[in-house]
């Protein structure tokens, strides 16, 4: 191998190196993000389920018009 050679295959491992870091930090991002959202979903299904088990005098306002129809 070639100096020239040996060159070109350290810069495609750098290059390589940091997209592999660039790449770790999203997935992190996202599965960070993720674990938010299904906390959050979680919240709102218990929400859900209450007001759905609180009986009609809730059920009735959920279903209300707005006062601007």
């Amino acid at each position: 191998m070639s100096s020239s050679d040996i060159q070109d295959l350290q810069v495609k491992v750098a290059f390589l190196e940091d997209s592999l870091a660039k790449m770790s930090d999203e997935f992190f991002t996202q599965q960070r993000e993720l674990d938010d959202l299904k906390v959050k979903y979680a919240g709102l299904i218990i929400k859900i389920r209450g007001m759905q088990s609180s009986g009609d005098n809730q059920s009735h306002i959920v279903d209300e018009r707005p006062p601007h129809y």
